[in-house]
């Protein structure tokens, strides 16, 4: 028998490999953790998020050991930032292949029945698709669809003898079958140095096209498996990336930013399937200039053997091909990648690196926070020069703006807390339960004319009448300027005008205050707190309809109706020592009188006090104990005068502490 051999005197295939898909991920060794954009976002679709609004980036390779090619298109990629919590990208990668050829073998045997064929294989995957989503600044998740295509084609030579002429002939048939694989991944960032990731390989496949049998002979394994990588960033300029497959790949990489907009990066690979383990090293540089970048990256294999372009039919298995972009058959490989960025592309200067909320909000007491802190913000500056960096804080529906804070001044790496406000509207009021918000908050730095950056945080809202048990903020729950409180006083002197005639100037303030507390005390009912909770606390309009209330209750709505008359209150708060749970409140309301007329309003001066009102004058106040009130007017001026001696001239709580006076209006 005799062997002729067309096209080639070597048993082998001749093979053509893609490597890694762009520039980074070829320096890197395309670590999982390395993905932030449209760059290689197939290895980890969860990454997408980080991008900033529009991404695209082209790549382009070539062989340096084949000196027939040059430069080849490998791909482009577009992806979108939808909105805070999700993005999405597409890839269109022609140069994502791997082919080879199994030369034809002319055989010539006794029965003169030529037989000979060659076949030409083609794994392609030309397209990848994936969206992310974040759910939390810490976690997100996403998801890839990759398409592969495998092609056969399968061609079939015969001599063909006429005339005692010999001459080949040739006949192909091809054969395609179509892959859809999807991957999932997730993306934990505990912290700003650690991020770490797990995908799921080929977790869904579906697959279309021709079943013939040379299909099933050169089959791509497209069995699940996993890979996990890890993120660590010791301080800005350098990151450590790592990871590993069940499937039995794994590579180290370090990239470092050492300024101008330079990046250096160096990776080592390995593979079970080859020997050495050990096998490739890759090395990269990177410029970056505001929305634009470049990358180069060369990826050096460390065995000749299987990487030159020629290998023995006996060596080949598609089994080995485990992932197109790297594989035991796959050359050395130069890539070049641009990427740029369209939309939002300014760099940010301030990172939020934390937000501390001070408590909930009392909607009673929401007007504090537009003074009072509700909160801080932890700023860092991420620039190279100094910052003017100012805080935003916003909760939908229940404010109509976002308040701003001022300016704060942050050295470069620098970290500064910034006070947050927010100046809440009327709707505020209207929480009647227990609520938890999401409230945004925002930093910019000059000459930053959008926000740097956004977090949001949890805002607990309380219902409209719960209290925090500070006596200072029990005065927004009094509310003279309410319809039913005026028209209760107003009419409370209109019936009772009579009474007021004859009486002396200065008696006068004293005078209305008795007639409107006493109009009032006959119909109220002193009640434990309605809701058996000691921060539960009616507001005056519903004081005045269910006609009762606790103390609170009682001292809020007599505040109140005392000062749409004109006349000034204070609290006076009373804690003992080591009895929290006897804590009290009571009333003080100022008569008018002057110290040197007290005669005229009571002989006995433990009945009275004398203090400096919001006006800077002295007068004759009167304690009121508003949970006797129903007893009639002198019943609770009594008790309340016998409180205070009690409480502030025997127990001196007032020197103590544990006693105080807190002003109205």
């Amino acid at each position: 028998m005799c062997i002729l051999l067309i096209g080639t005197c070597m048993m082998g295939s001749s093979l053509k490999a893609q490597a890694l898909v762009d520039a980074r991920s070829l320096g890197l060794g395309g670590s999982l953790g390395a993905v932030r954009d449209t760059r290689d976002f197939a290895a980890n679709p969860a990454g997408l998020v980080h991008m900033r609004d529009w991404d695209m980036s082209v790549s382009t390779y070539a062989e340096p050991s084949n000196s027939k090619s040059g430069f080849v298109f490998q791909g482009l990629a577009l992806g979108k930032r939808l909105s805070e919590q999700q993005a999405a990208a597409l890839r269109y990668t022609p140069g994502s292949s791997v082919s080879f050829v199994i030369p034809p073998v002319l055989l010539l045997g006794e029965s003169n029945l030529p037989e000979s064929a060659d076949r030409e294989i083609e794994y392609q995957e030309p397209f990848a698709f994936g969206i992310a989503h974040k759910f939390a600044d810490e976690f997100s998740a996403g998801i890839g669809i990759r398409y592969r295509r495998e092609r056969v084609a399968d061609t079939r030579y015969q001599i063909i003898v006429r005339d005692t002429i010999s001459y080949p002939t040739a006949t192909q048939e091809t054969f395609t079958r179509n892959a859809w694989l999807a991957d999932a991944a997730l993306q934990w960032q505990p912290s700003d140095q650690w991020s770490l990731t797990i995908a799921g390989r080929n977790v869904l496949r579906m697959f279309s096209g021709d079943a013939a049998d040379v299909l099933e002979t050169y089959r791509l394994p497209s069995s699940t498996f996993l890979e996990g990588g890890v993120r660590y960033t010791p301080d800005g300029n350098i990151h450590i990336l790592a990871s590993a497959s069940s499937a039995g790949m794994g590579t180290v990489g370090a990239e470092w930013s050492p300024g101008l907009g330079l990046t250096v990066r160096g990776s080592v690979m390995g593979n079970k399937a080859e020997r050495p383990m050990l096998c490739a090293a890759g090395m990269g540089i990177g410029w970056s200039y505001e929305f634009f970048e470049v990358d180069a990256g060369y990826l050096h294999y460390l065995s000749a053997e299987n990487h030159r372009g020629n290998t023995p039919i006996t060596d080949f298995s598609a089994d080995d091909i485990i992932n197109l972009d790297q594989h035991p058959f796959s050359r050395n490989r130069l890539a070049l990648t641009a990427k740029a960025i369209f939309g939002h592309v300014r760099a940010s200067l301030a990172r939020i690196e934390g937000i501390t909320m001070s408590g909930g909000v009392y909607p009673a007491s929401h007007e504090v926070f537009a003074y009072k802190p509700i909160g801080t913000v932890r700023v860092r500056n991420v620039s190279s020069q100094p910052i003017h960096a100012k805080a935003s804080f916003f909760v939908d529906r229940l404010m109509d703006a976002p308040t701003e804070s001022a300016a704060v001044y942050i050295l470069p790496d620098g970290v500064a807390e910034i006070p947050l406000t927010a100046v809440f509207n009327e709707q505020v009021k209207r929480v009647s339960t227990l609520t938890v918000k999401d409230g945004n908050v925002f930093v910019n730095a000059t000459p930053a004319e959008q926000y740097d950056d956004k977090a949001q945080t949890r805002v607990l809202i309380h219902g409209k009448n719960a209290w925090d048990g500070d006596v200072n903020t029990l005065r927004y729950f009094v509310t003279p300027d309410e319809p039913l409180v005026l028209k209760y006083s107003r009419d409370a002197l209109l019936e009772q005008r009579d009474s007021l005639e004859g009486i002396p100037g200065m008696l006068e303030q004293f005078t209305r205050a008795r007639l409107v507390i006493s109009s009032f005390a006959g119909r109220l009912q002193y009640v434990s707190d309605p809701r058996l909770t000691a921060d539960f606390v009616q507001y005056p309009v519903e004081t005045l309809n269910v006609q009762g209330g606790d103390c609170d209750d009682m001292t809020v709505c007599f505040a109140s109706l005392l000062s749409s008359i004109g006349i000034a209150t204070a609290f006076v708060d009373v804690i003992p020592p080591g009895k929290p749970d006897q804590a009290h409140i009571y009333l003080l309301f100022d008569t008018g009188v002057e110290p040197r007329f007290a005669s005229a309003l009571a002989e006995n001066p433990k009945r009275f006090v004398v203090r400096r009102g919001p006006r800077g004058k002295e007068t004759l106040w009167i304690p009121i104990e508003t949970t006797v009130i129903a007893r009639g007017f002198d019943e609770a001026w009594t008790g309340g005068a016998q409180r205070y001696f009690d409480d502030v001239e025997i127990g001196l709580g007032l020197a103590h502490g544990w006693v105080r006076v807190v002003d109205v209006n």
